[in-house]
């Protein structure tokens, strides 16, 4: 539709230069509407371990559940459990709820459990630090539950989401 009219509109600026005698030419320009998102590089296993940023698999991705931790000085961390139903792939993300005055870290990981043989995986440890948030490595949903886990450094303990 956005191309139709800008072409529509550029063949009446030619048509009304040569009625009103205009010497120099008229080009119609068309432009394409801008490219939507980046496509994922990967899905489900191919995914395992990648950067959740520069795969897009953050494209489209949503929240199944989230927790609000405390860290030092009792600043309030949401560390959530984003899904992204393009990867097939889920991490933890960690941010810092006090942005922008982002002067204390939480940290933050991703747990996976195969539901047929129990298996438990981790991913490493990030920290929200200077950058207000921060993401872990992705995990294939595939045949796993998961969940976001962090440190709540003011109360010293560990708290993780519910399974997903």
């Amino acid at each position: 539709m956005q191309r139709r009219l800008i072409t529509t509109a550029g063949t009446a600026i030619a048509a009304l230069a040569a009625v009103v005698g205009a010497s120099a030419p008229v080009f119609a320009q068309t432009s394409e509407a801008s490219p939507g998102p980046a496509s994922p590089t990967c899905y489900g296993e191919t995914c395992e371990g990648q950067n959740p940023i520069s795969t897009n698999c953050t494209t489209g991705s949503v929240s199944l559940t989230s927790i609000v931790l405390l860290g030092a000085g009792a600043r309030q961390f949401l560390v959530d459990l984003r899904f992204s139903s393009s990867c097939g792939t889920t991490w933890t993300r960690v941010t810092d709820i006090n942005q922008p005055d982002c002067y204390y870290s939480l940290t933050a990981w991703h747990e996976g459990i195969n539901n047929s043989t129990g298996a438990k995986t981790r991913t490493a440890s990030v920290s929200s630090g200077d950058a207000c948030s921060a993401s872990t490595t992705t995990m294939s949903k595939a045949g796993k539950s998961t969940r976001a886990c962090g440190h709540s450094s003011w109360e010293g303990l560990d708290h993780c989401t519910v399974w997903k």
